[in-house]
């Protein structure tokens, strides 16, 4: 009876000098989740992870077993709320919510808040599902937070999901940055504090220097992410002073989401040219683990090809680091059209086992889903969003062709969006 007093009283301390967790949807191993069992509820599920329990704090070992099992279902298009709690929420900072469809190898950002977030009691916070975010049974959907103060660390709170499609998608006539960035297009998820690449600084809200098309900017305190090793500000992430849901406008955000004043597609014609592209290189969809010996990650960008004959779009990222569209030319702005060898797995031709080329795409025989080379092995298939075609063949270029226009994926930055 003494020991289980004692126990309770250890409990009840740590409880109250806890940090933050994500609360709904239940995360895994978390003691609320109806499908937890001991010994695997973890009762520190509120504390930072290292980068040794990166992805989900190690709890992915769940998934496929009955305490893995779906805790939510959300439809392609749906709008919907998660809620954080805790009792130590560091003055907030910035998160960012996220789905993988390869039992954690990548994970794509669908929202990010930069500032107030978590707030003091933890927080209710509204989200979308992309409309064109691929179905699923076993969807792992991330929470992720950077603190403004205290000590510089990672939390990761990760829920199993499905996504299944619900009713009609209504068409809209106008340009939604959120609608028309492709799922497949958005940011890989933002990590730091792991002493590779990304660090971030005390007392600011971290701007992430990829934050997706979804942007909730509340900062009072924006501030870019740091060089873990010089110390330095990461080009492309800055000062965000902007406010509200949607695409915000970042200073420095190089790697801008397309702006709602945008103009409207154009009409198709039959030839096309390269538009533009660079801004500074900062991660992509994947999130690929660089080879022994290097600390930088692999980086992605993401280039349009505009559909007029001759004219290449000249649109410009906001913010305090620039982003430039170069007239193509003529350019080619295809990938390798020789189809990928079929080793297995599911599907027409798509990639299983070790692969070499580091960061290179692969697209399937037929066009309906695609993978990337992430630390040494081919990523799972993801299935191209609806009416959306892939160019065959595996190199550094993914090129694919959604409604009118044609989209590039390359490794140095993001580029432009031009309609």
């Amino acid at each position: 009876m003494q020991f289980r007093s004692c126990l309770m009283a250890v409990l009840a301390a740590g409880s109250a000098v806890a940090h933050m967790n994500m609360k709904d949807p239940t995360p895994l191993a978390y003691k609320g989740n109806p499908n937890a069992k001991e010994p695997n509820i973890d009762y520190s599920i509120t504390s930072p992870i290292t980068k040794a329990e990166y992805p989900c704090k190690g709890n992915l070992k769940l998934l496929g077993t009955a305490e893995g099992a779906s805790v939510k279902t959300y439809a392609p298009g749906g709008q919907y709320t998660m809620s954080v709690e805790g009792g130590a929420s560091h003055n907030g900072g910035s998160c960012q919510l996220s789905l993988s469809y390869d039992k954690g190898t990548s994970f794509t950002v669908i929202k990010s808040y930069i500032g107030n977030c978590p707030t003091t009691s933890g927080g209710t916070f509204d989200f979308s599902i992309p409309s064109d975010a691929p179905e699923g049974d076993e969807v792992v959907f991330a929470w992720t937070w950077v603190n403004r103060t205290g000590n510089r660390e990672f939390y990761m709170s990760c829920a199993v999901v499905s996504i299944k499609s619900g009713g009609a998608k209504r068409e809209v006539t106008h340009f939604d940055a959120k609608r028309d960035t492709a799922f497949a297009s958005r940011p890989a998820v933002f990590t730091a504090n792991f002493g590779e690449k990304y660090c971030t600084k005390e007392g600011v809200d971290t701007v992430f220097p990829e934050p997706g098309p979804d942007v909730e900017n509340t900062s009072t305190a924006p501030g870019p992410a740091v060089d873990c090793t010089t110390g330095e500000a990461i080009e492309g992430s800055g000062s965000d002073t902007g406010s509200g849901s949607g695409s915000s406008s970042s200073a420095g955000a190089g790697a801008a989401a397309p702006s709602s004043t945008s103009a409207a597609v154009q009409q198709p014609v039959t030839t096309s040219a390269a538009a533009a592209t660079t801004a500074t290189p900062q991660g992509g969809v994947f999130l690929t683990l660089p080879p022994s010996g290097s600390s930088s990650p692999t980086t992605l960008s993401t280039a349009t090809i505009a559909t007029s004959s001759a004219d290449s779009g000249s649109g410009s990222g906001s913010g305090s680091g620039s982003s430039s569209a170069a007239a193509g030319g003529g350019a080619s702005a295809t990938s390798s059209a020789a189809p990928p060898s079929t080793t297995g797995g599911s599907g027409t031709g798509v990639q299983t086992g070790t692969c070499t080329n580091e960061g290179a795409w692969a697209c399937s025989s037929d066009g309906s889903s695609f993978q990337r080379c992430a630390s040494g092995a081919w990523s799972a298939a993801i299935p191209m969003a609806a009416g959306t075609k892939c160019t065959p063949g595996i190199s550094a270029n993914l090129s694919m062709r959604r409604r009118r226009d044609r989209v590039r994926r390359s490794g140095t930055g993001f580029g432009n969006w031009d309609y």
